[in-house]
């Protein structure tokens, strides 16, 4: 049966900063943060049985509180860019040059949830709470944002977004989990030998501001092609500027979606979502001074798998509905499963 510890984790402003961790008897464990509903470490062991961690992470609360990066957050209410921050006859904060991302600069990445924890015979369980409003968010309309993490003893970790109108006006509903990814454990090396697998026939083509055309590109041939397990390297030896694109996930529901696989460790983790796409980020010319899992963020050192809608679906006819009607559920899942 797994177990779950709370603990003060410093504060942010004259906020509480809360650390949940679930964890199993497998060597698996989970560590999120009430700032951002986050998923700040993810320990998981390799074929030698030794647990590290498996994404990246900032030093303390402090570095989450300025964190531009969106390291681990729960990003919403709609992740992605939205073209001149608009919706219709409503201006989002442009918060991007004239553009919106990632929620705005009050998104839910920077917010404070509540949140609540369960113990079962299958799983740990955390489940975060937040209500996003206009006065909060900068969002039209009220929405209950609820996300969970349940970690369960067969190596799966669900994460679960739900979203619930509680008022009479339409808002939007795309949130992703902000997650960067690294195999290798500890971030001793860059995702650069990586193997890399997608069940993706085409990826958005992108404009000079990161923001889809409305064409779908075949990645036939291209350095998008990962339709076979593909090293990560040799895909950026083709594209130097590296990953922050679009990848249209196939449908009806091929799962799982995508495999990313380590060799040196014998880690492996594949992803199945309700998610229509995936937009991987390679952190490609990410040098930074800030440190993450005790060493200086550099260049391809993660991963960031974002399973979402696809971005700026408002303002393409015909694209993912993500208008939630008053008075209704919209609820996104993903399922990481680890082998090692």
């Amino acid at each position: 049966m797994g177990s779950i510890t709370i603990r003060e984790w410093g504060s942010i402003g004259t906020e509480k900063v809360m650390r949940i961790t679930l964890s199993q008897p497998n060597g698996m464990s989970v560590s999120c943060l009430n700032y951002g509903a986050r998923l700040i470490r993810l320990l998981v062991p390799d074929r030698e049985g030794r647990s590290e961690n498996i994404v990246l992470g900032l030093a303390d609360a402090e570095a989450y509180g300025n964190d531009r990066a969106s390291f681990g957050a729960t990003v919403g209410p709609v992740a992605g860019r939205i073209s001149g921050g608009k919706w219709g006859a409503v201006q989002l904060e442009q918060n991007a040059g004239k553009h919106h991302i990632h929620g705005g600069s009050r998104g839910w990445g920077q917010q404070f949830w509540d949140f609540k924890t369960e113990e079962t015979a299958e799983a740990a369980t955390v489940t975060f709470t937040l209500e996003s409003t206009p006065e909060t968010v900068g969002y039209p309309g009220r929405l209950q944002a609820k996300v969970s993490y349940s970690l369960d003893a067969e190596g799966c970790l669900t994460i679960k977004m739900e979203g619930i109108s509680r008022d009479t006006e339409e808002t939007l509903f795309n949130p992703t989990s902000h997650i960067y990814f690294n195999l290798s454990g500890d971030a001793k090396r860059p995702i650069t030998d990586h193997t890399l697998q997608l069940a993706c026939e085409e990826v958005l083509e992108l404009d000079a501001d990161k923001l889809p055309t409305g064409t779908k590109q075949s990645v036939a041939g291209t350095a998008f092609d990962f339709r076979e397990a593909t090293v990560i390297g040799e895909a950026i030896r083709k594209r130097p500027e590296g990953f922050d694109d679009v990848f249209l996930m196939q449908q009806p529901d091929q799962q799982p979606q995508l495999i990313l696989s380590d060799e040196e460790s014998g880690r492996q983790m594949t992803l199945s979502s309700n998610r229509s796409s995936i937009v991987l980020f390679s952190t490609t010319d990410m040098n930074e001074p800030y440190l993450v899992n005790g060493r200086p963020m550099r260049s391809q050192l993660g991963l960031a798998i974002e399973a979402q809608e696809v971005p700026d679906a408002i303002n393409h006819q015909g694209w993912d509905n993500i208008v939630l009607a008053p008075n209704t559920l919209a609820a996104r899942v993903q399922n990481y499963t680890f082998k090692w």
